[in-house]
């Protein structure tokens, strides 16, 4: 019965790694990785994009060493907060350059918060927790039928910005940058009134009021990722 069990727990790993592939994403086998665990609250007016990241591997103390501007490898709050102000105006120079697709019109981004709840007693070489918000104001959604299109360069963006920073100030290299890989799980919700009829990809769950996507990207040089395209999220909704 155990052995079925295990056979049974990797012939699930294996239709789910042949799904992802299927979306034509490739799974990182590396530990240099950046995970966002993603909530989108879309709401008539606005919208909330949340992550729970956790960054794994030389980039967690290379984001560090940057916060530690008087380098005696001692992080204080007063040092958090500068860098996660000069992070929120550095990053949302680079947002004007990305939008999300409503009903085929853009809407930009903003980034309003960034967090690093236990930055203050994790090591130097811990993994790094960081929360950031994004937000998007320029819509509004009549009663009926909507379409939320994403491309997940954008929601790469906030981790981009990282690198991009840890390359000009700390010495990132671009070897260290080659080796990270990309975990995104995306859950989109609604107000009460909305109703999600279709994502792709992805699967609609809980009564048909959650979007749920997930996908594992690997980019040679994620900074340099202009020419390279993901297949578009699409989510259909409707307003009530």
């Amino acid at each position: 019965m155990k052995i079925f069990g295990i056979t049974l727990m990797l012939l699930m790993i294996l239709i789910a790694l042949g799904s992802t592939y299927g979306h034509g994403y490739v799974f990182s086998k590396a530990n240099e990785e950046m995970r966002d665990n993603i909530l989108i609250e879309v709401n008539q007016e606005f919208m909330l994009i949340k992550y729970e990241s956790v960054y794994l591997g030389q980039i967690a103390p290379h984001i560090r060493l940057m916060m530690d501007s008087n380098n005696d490898e001692i992080l204080t709050k007063e040092e958090i907060d500068r860098f996660n102000v000069f992070y929120k105006e550095t990053i949302n120079e680079h947002l004007k350059n990305h939008s999300l697709l409503i009903n085929e019109k853009p809407v930009s981004l903003r980034c309003v918060t960034l967090f690093a709840p236990q930055i203050l007693e994790d090591s130097l070489l811990a993994p790094l927790r960081l929360e950031i918000v994004l937000t998007a104001t320029d819509y509004y959604l009549d009663a009926g039928e909507h379409e939320l299109v994403i491309d997940p360069k954008a929601l790469f963006e906030s981790g981009n910005h990282f690198l991009r920073l840890a390359e000009e100030k700390v010495d990132f290299t671009l070897e260290q940058e080659k080796a990270i890989g990309r975990f995104l799980l995306i859950n989109v919700v609604g107000d009460k009134n909305f109703t999600f009829t279709s994502s792709k990809p992805g699967r609609i769950r809980q009564n048909a009021k959650l979007a749920q996507i997930y996908g594992v990207f690997y980019e040679d040089i994620p900074l340099n990722n202009d020419d390279k395209s993901y297949p578009l999220i699409r989510i259909r909704f409707t307003v009530s």
